[in-house]
C-alpha cells in the first residue's frame, strides 16, 4: 500500500495542476476552483514552526490536548523546544487547517527547553516541565484561552533533573486533578495540584525501580515515560505508571497506588526483557475487550504490549516489527486507525534510513488481538534525511460536534513529529473515517 503523502508535496501537485487551470481543465469539465477544497482534503497535514522556534527544531516534543472549549472544533496540540525554551499552540479546525500561536513568558529560565507535558484533566491546564544545563529544573502551569497564562508552579534546584516526567489525574478521590512530578530518581504527588501539598513517594527498592538511567542517548535526559490511567480494572481508580530504562539490567513499568494522604505506594513492577524497556509508554485497547492496555516502547528494536487490568504476573507480549531497526520503539501510540473494533498500535523509528535518506525516520502502525499484523509503514512521500520522522508519537483527539460535552463527537487521528514539523494524519486509508467537517 502507498504511503501517505505529506501535504507539501500535495500542494506541489495542486500548484502544478493550477499552473495549467483554466484552459487545460475546461475540456475535463471540472471548475479549476475547486482544487482549493481538493488540496484541503489532503490526508496529511504538515505544520511548520511559528516564529519563535527554530526551524530544525520543532515536531519533537508535543501534547495533544483532550478537551476542547465548548463550541470549539478541529483538534489542539501543544508544541515545544528541545533546544530552546520555545512554546506553541496549534489549533486545527473543523477541516483540519492549522494557525498557531507563540507563548512566551517573562518567568521562564532562558535557554531552558520545555521537554515534559502533560493535561490537567478538565481544567484547561497544561503541566510544563524544564531542564537547564545546570541538571536542575522547574515546573509551570499553563492556562489555556484566549490569552494563555503561565505561572511558576515548583522549582527544585537541589534535586537532579526535577520536573524530568509530568503527569496529573485523579489520584487521592478529591474535588481536583492531582499532579505528578518525576526526577532522575524521585517521585513527588501534589494534591489536588497544591505546591505546597507536596508528597513523596516511598523508597523505592530493588522491587520498585525509579532510578533512571539517561546514559543511552541524549534524548534520555530530556523526559522519562509516566502517565496516570485506570489499568488495574477498576475504571474509577487510576494509577501512576512510571517507565525505568536501566543501563546495565533489564528495564522496568512501575505501578504506584496512591492513597488519600497523597502517598504513593509502588503496587508491583513488570520488568521487561530489554534494558530500555520503559522508554516510551501508551495506553488503548488493542484487543478490544474494554479493557485499557499498555504498550512499551523498548529500543532499538522491539516495542511491547501488556494486557489490562496489569497484576505483577502480566504477561508482556511483543509487538509483532521487522528487526534490525536502530531506534524502533522510541516513540509509541494507540490510534484507531482501520475503523474497526481495537485500537493498533503506532510505532516509530525515527533513526531509520528511507530511500537512501538516512535518519528519515517511519511509523509501523500494527493491528490484531495480538498485535501481530502489519498494515503499513508511513513515511514521507519524500523522505528527507535527518528529519526523524516518527520522534514523537500520539493520538489527537479531533472533534466533529458538541466539543466540550459529554455529547462530544470525538475520534482520534495519528499526531507525528519529526525534526522540522508535526504531521497530522487525517486519513490513512485504512478504513477509518476521515473527522474532518466535509
Amino acid at each position: 500500500m502507498r504511503a501517505p503523502a505529506d501535504v507539501s508535496a500535495r500542494r506541489a501537485l495542486a500548484a502544478a495542476l493550477l499552473a495549467l487551470a483554466p484552459a487545460a481543465l475546461a475540456g475535463s469539465g471540472c471548475d479549476w476552483r475547486d482544487f482549493d477544497s481538493i488540496q484541503s482534503r489532503t490526508p496529511v497535514l504538515a505544520v511548520g514552526a511559528p516564529s519563535h522556534f527554530d526551524s530544525n527544531d520543532f515536531g519533537r516534543t508535543l501534547l495533544p490536548i483532550a478537551t476542547l472549549p465548548a463550541g470549539a472544533s478541529g483538534a489542539r496540540f501543544v508544541v515545544s523546544s528541545e533546544q530552546q525554551t520555545a512554546v506553541a499552540i496549534v489549533d486545527l479546525d473543523a477541516k483540519g487547517q492549522s494557525k498557531s500561536q507563540d507563548i512566551g513568558s517573562p518567568i521562564f529560565n532562558v535557554g531552558e527547553p520545555l521537554t515534559a507535558l502533560a493535561e490537567v484533566p478538565g481544567t484547561g491546564q497544561v503541566l510544563l516541565g524544564g531542564q537547564d544545563t545546570s541538571g536542575s529544573g522547574t515546573v509551570y502551569l499553563m492556562t489555556l484561552g484566549s490569552m494563555p497564562e503561565v505561572t511558576l508552579f515548583d522549582a527544585q534546584p537541589n534535586e537532579d533533573r526535577f520536573g524530568l516526567g509530568v503527569a496529573a489525574g485523579a489520584l487521592a478521590g478529591g474535588a481536583a486533578p492531582d499532579f505528578v512530578v518525576l526526577s532522575s530518581d524521585s517521585l513527588w504527588v501534589y494534591l489536588d495540584g497544591d505546591a505546597t501539598m507536596r508528597v513523596p513517594s516511598a523508597p523505592p527498592g530493588a522491587d520498585c525501580p525509579l532510578l533512571f538511567s539517561a546514559g543511552f542517548s541524549p534524548r534520555d535526559r530530556l523526559r522519562r515515560a509516566v502517565l496516570v490511567a485506570p489499568l488495574t480494572g477498576d475504571p474509577a481508580s487510576q494509577q501512576i505508571v512510571v517507565g525505568s530504562p536501566q543501563m546495565d539490567s533489564q528495564g522496568a513499568v512501575s505501578v504506584f497506588t496512591v492513597a488519600a494522604d497523597g502517598t504513593a505506594t509502588c503496587a508491583f513492577t513488570n520488568r521487561g526483557p530489554d534494558a530500555r524497556f520503559g522508554h516510551a509508554l501508551a495506553t488503548g485497547d488493542f484487543d478490544g475487550d474494554g479493557a485499557l492496555d499498555l504498550l512499551v516502547g523498548s529500543p532499538p528494536m522491539h516495542a511491547f504490549w501488556i494486557r489490562g487490568p496489569l497484576t505483577p504476573t502480566s504477561a508482556i507480549l511483543p509487538v509483532t516489527l521487522p528487526a534490525g531497526s536502530s531506534e524502533l520503539g522510541s516513540t509509541v501510540a494507540a490510534v484507531n486507525v482501520d475503523g474497526k473494533p481495537g485500537d493498533e498500535a503506532l510505532v516509530g523509528n525515527p533513526d531509520a534510513t528511507v530511500a537512501g535518506g538516512t535518519l528519515a525516520g517511519e511509523v509501523h502502525v500494527v493491528t490484531g488481538a495480538a498485535l501481530d499484523k502489519e498494515l503499513q509503514v508511513v513515511r514521507r512521500l519524500q523522505p528527507s534525511g535527518d528529519d526523524a520522522l516518527g520522534i514523537q508519537l500520539a493520538a489527537l483527539p479531533f472533534c466533529r460536534s458538541g466539543c466540550g460535552t459529554a455529547a462530544a463527537a470525538v475520534q482520534s487521528i495519528a499526531l507525528v513529529g519529526s525534526n522540522t514539523r508535526a504531521f497530522t494524519y487525517y486519513d490513512l486509508g485504512l478504513g477509518a473515517a476521515d473527522p474532518r467537517a466535509k
